[in-house]
């Protein structure tokens, strides 16, 4: 009997565009240190994400498509946040509001990482907002 080997993707979000982003380098950290069988891809292009218009809601613009496509075909997300005046960055809240009627995360479950220990104000603000649209979050183990 062969048994059928399955990789696990993930996707992983930063929330900062900076290149040198102590996010996206926790980011990169987990792809170099995910288990055989668990792909972790950093997604690079929020940045290119235009604003979040309700306008466009069937004629959405290649990237916008392109970003729902790779979290449809992620069996999980990984996101890692920086925190801005105690609240999300507003580029990751626009990507987040692009699928929010879409409902790409409907069930997907979502790991939340930050680099900085004093970000709580994000972490629960994007729990919240990852909750709102039936994410199932990753409880954070001690």
């Amino acid at each position: 009997m062969i048994k059928e080997f399955r990789v696990i993707r993930i996707l992983g979000i930063s929330g900062s565009l900076r290149t040198a982003s102590s996010n996206t380098v926790l980011l990169r950290a987990a792809t170099s240190l995910a288990p055989e069988g668990v792909d972790i891809n950093v997604y690079g292009d929020l940045g290119d994400l235009p604003h979040f218009n309700p306008d466009l809601e069937g004629s959405e613009p290649p990237s916008v498509i392109d970003f729902r496509a790779r979290l449809h075909m992620s069996d999980g997300i990984l996101i890692s946040s920086p925190e801005y005046a105690h609240g999300v960055p507003g580029v990751l809240k626009n990507a987040l509001d692009w699928v929010v009627g879409s409902g790409e995360l409907v069930g997907k479950p979502v790991a939340l990482l930050n680099a900085s220990p004093r970000a709580t104000h994000a972490q629960a603000s994007l729990r919240e907002t990852l909750t709102t649209m039936d994410a199932r979050i990753v409880p954070k183990r001690h």
